[in-house]
């Protein structure tokens, strides 16, 4: 119920906000393209998941507000016309994938000639086909004079004389310029439009300098060996190059804004997500351990109903819940109880727990009959004989030999019946959804095991209504000190979009929970580098039921929620966070000229970003649907307003230091809280807002004149919370209302005579 009259409420405001923007055009006109189109080999790479791109490019690509799709050239070359609109292509190849190099050069010529940008990272595919049989020079050189270079036919293959005589800022971002360095050929420059910021030369002859990584008009090229270093003992990767800078230069994305997926109402975006394993462990953790309390219940006790102002999504396995298979009265009231928590959100992590999701793309029930000769019979669970990795199995436990699991010896951790995928996606959604109070429904699938599922897995989560979430592992620290180890938004698997989690959880901490239980306390790490410099990543605290079983596990999740507690954030259900993910995808910009776009198609993403922007703000007065805006680490963030389905945002210059800048009417600057539906009363002085959060609704606002304002927050027409507030010396207003906010509720701001 409570559900559905904030949706009802939300369903108001949009047709309010459709009103006011009744003059919008129904359709786009010609809008910006963001596709950038990856060419890979996946007779190399083997699947786009294992891709240098996905794994290294894509992610400073999102950030800089642009969508990868991916090209297998083992199918040949693609049909331009697929992609209308092509912004760039990258291509990152380790070998020669082409039959046909000439063809290829004449394909890519062709783009260029169109305006597409393209970026040639590690061997640029050109100099030899497939076959091994080289190209002649003449037709190489025409590629590279698209890069503004020209092959000389030489190669410095002993280093050890070769220095850098020109490296700029784009050089050294993770790793300098040293030690044994890679071989490169002799690159002549022969176009003054692009810019050399690697120029190697040997002793002093100049006559050797070698152009190895140019930008200009057409995109960019980076010799192989001189974008990222491969440590093979520590297996680590690092940029050499600036990939942010690197990608801005070569696809020229300063005229984009950029759809923002880190950010709700000018605050760093917060959600957090427990995937069911462990649910039945009993815990060892003082002082629950002498009650034989379940890691589930402790869970509860420590890490949720402490904290009803961070929101949490939590996703049993039903297998573990469901009487028919082996759960229990006890593991199914820990759901109710759970689910009945304000803050909590029901989620599913499916109904039998598949390990390695691949092994049942193709599946029949007498491919998995091996698993079933186990000692302990078909209708005993294999969880029985967790080895306590909390989810991981020992092979040498398990018996039975079949497919190859990898690390994993069952193919999922329930084999009692055949594998449904209905049942698996769609049946566990339902019956979560029945579980929970009236008004809560479960719609996130939270990805089990290898959180690799296949396209039709993905397509089960769209028919089921739902959305998906899990996978990528972001880690950025000490052990991983690498923007390498940050993943890209999501991951395109067939037509279907898998979307990442914004962190890695407990088990990449805890060495697969086998030791250092206290491990996972070092996620701040992590989630400060993924906010400063540039903020890459939301505030995620991603763990498993299993984290209820230590007391250092226990210790360790308290303490990340304490430092999510106090950080400046605006926490959302995890479900929230995956449309704001989708939104990302599918969001388009019509350019109105003169700086000014109107945004389509966002979903329920509602932050842009405008980059190198400490002298830009935005225009009021020829802009609709605009909540707000904060500068922050030297880019403009824009709060767009959910009631307006096309919102336009248009920028002006401001003098430098006037932040917040000044505006005709009352704008947000930032907010713990969630808004929608703002319209201004009055002369433009007051303003009222529909909102919705959890936690007390701290917020800043910039007004269009000094002095005196009176607060309130209502619901139904109930005063809930009031206060007198004033301005500071730059005429924002601050306030704190002490309101439980998950319901939706009306801010209202008057001014207060003079």
């Amino acid at each position: 119920m409570r559900s559905a009259l904030r949706w009802l409420c939300l369903l108001i405001l949009l047709n309010a906000g459709s009103a006011r923007a009744a003059d919008a055009p129904t359709a786009p006109g010609p809008t910006l393209s963001r596709t950038i189109l990856a060419l890979v080999d996946l007779r190399e790479e083997k699947t786009i998941r294992l891709t240098r791109i996905h794994g290294m490019a894509e992610m400073p690509l999102n950030h800089l507000g642009l969508s990868v799709v991916y090209w297998n050239v083992a199918d040949g070359l693609p049909d331009p016309a697929r992609y209308p609109g092509l912004r760039g292509v990258i291509t990152w190849f380790a070998g020669e994938p082409f039959a046909d190099a000439g063809a290829y050069i004449a394909w890519m010529g062709r783009l260029i000639d169109q305006g597409v940008r393209c970026a040639v990272l590690g061997q640029p595919g050109v100099r030899q086909s497939a076959g091994g049989k080289p190209v002649p020079l003449a037709l190489t050189n025409r590629f590279f004079a698209r890069f503004g270079l020209r092959d000389d036919d030489g190669y410095s293959d002993l280093t050890y004389k070769s220095r850098p005589v020109v490296m700029d800022a784009l050089i050294g971002y993770e790793r300098p310029v040293m030690g044994v360095l890679p071989g490169y050929p002799l690159f002549r420059k022969i176009d003054a439009r692009f810019t050399s910021h690697l120029v190697m030369r040997r002793g002093d002859d100049t006559a050797t300098d070698s152009h190895l990584v140019v930008t200009g008009p057409t995109g960019g090229l980076v010799t192989d060996g001189y974008g990222r270093y491969y440590d093979p003992e520590l297996n680590r990767r690092l940029w050499i190059l600036d990939p942010f800078a690197f990608f801005r230069a070569s696809f020229a994305t300063d005229d984009l804004p950029k759809p923002d997926v880190t950010t709700l109402s000018g605050r760093r975006l917060y959600f957090s997500h427990i995937d069911g394993d462990g649910w039945r462990n009993v815990t060892e953790a003082a002082p629950f351990a002498k009650d034989k309390l379940s890691s589930a219940d402790v869970v509860r006790k420590v890490a949720v109903e402490p904290f009803p102002d961070l929101p949490v999504s939590v996703a049993p396995i039903v297998g573990d819940v469901d009487a028919d298979w082996l759960g229990t009265p006890e593991s199914l009231a820990a759901a109710r109880r759970l689910f009945a928590l304000p803050q909590v959100e029901p989620a599913s992590h499916t109904w039998t727990h598949p390990f390695q999701w691949a092994f049942f793309q193709d599946y029949t029930p007498q491919k998995e009959a091996v698993f079933l000769t186990d000692r302990g019979g078909p209708k005993r669970s294999l969880l029985e004989r967790m080895t306590g990795r909390g989810g991981l199995y020992d092979a040498a436990s398990a018996g039975g030999e079949g497919a190859d699991l990898g690390r994993y010896a069952v193919p999922r951790a329930y084999l009692q019946r055949p594998f449904d995928l209905d049942q698996e996606i769609g049946g566990a959604l339902a019956y979560f959804t029945r579980l929970a109070p009236p008004g809560k429904a479960a719609t996130l699938v939270q990805w089990s095991g290898d959180t690799s599922p296949f396209e039709s897995a993905l397509a089960a989560v769209r028919r089921a209504g739902g959305r998906n979430m899990n996978g990528g592992d972001a880690r950025f620290d000490a052990d991983y000190p690498s923007i390498t180890t940050v993943p890209a938004i999501g991951l395109p698997v067939g037509a279907e979009r898998q979307i990442y989690s914004a962190g890695s959880n407990e088990n990449t901490y805890t060495d697969l929970w086998t030791n250092r239980f206290y491990g996972f306390q070092n996620l701040i790490h992590t989630v400060r580098n993924t906010d400063s410099p540039i903020r890459l990543k939301p505030f995620n605290i991603y763990y498993h039921m299993y984290s209820g079983q230590k007391t250092a596990s226990v210790n360790a999740l308290r303490r990340n929620l304490e430092a999510a507690r106090a950080a400046e954030l605006a926490p959302v259900a995890a479900s929230t966070y995956t449309r704001i993910a989708e939104g990302f995808y599918t969001t388009r910009f019509e350019p109105l000229g003169d700086r000014r776009w109107r945004v389509w198609d966002r979903g329920a993403l509602n932050t842009l970003r405008f980059d190198r922007a400490s002298v830009t703000a935005v225009d009021a007065a020829r802009s609709t649907g605009v909540l707000g805006q904060r500068h922050h680490q030297g880019s403009l963030y824009v709060a767009l307003d959910p009631a307006v389905p096309h919102p336009v945002v248009a920028l002006m210059e401001v003098e430098r230091g006037d932040t917040p800048p000044a505006a005709p009417r009352p704008y947000l600057i930032d907010g713990r809280w969630a808004f929608w539906g703002l319209s201004v009363e009055g002369e433009g002085e007051g303003f009222a807002v529909a909102a919705s959060g959890y936690g007390d609704g701290t917020m800043t606002w910039r007004m269009p004149r000094p002095g005196r304002y009176a607060a309130s927050v209502e619901r139904d027409g109930r005063i809930l919370w009031a206060a007198e507030v004033e301005t500071d010396a730059d005429q924002t207003l601050s306030l704190t209302a002490t309101v439980m906010a998950v319901e939706p509720v009306t801010l209202r701001v008057r001014p207060l005579p003079r």
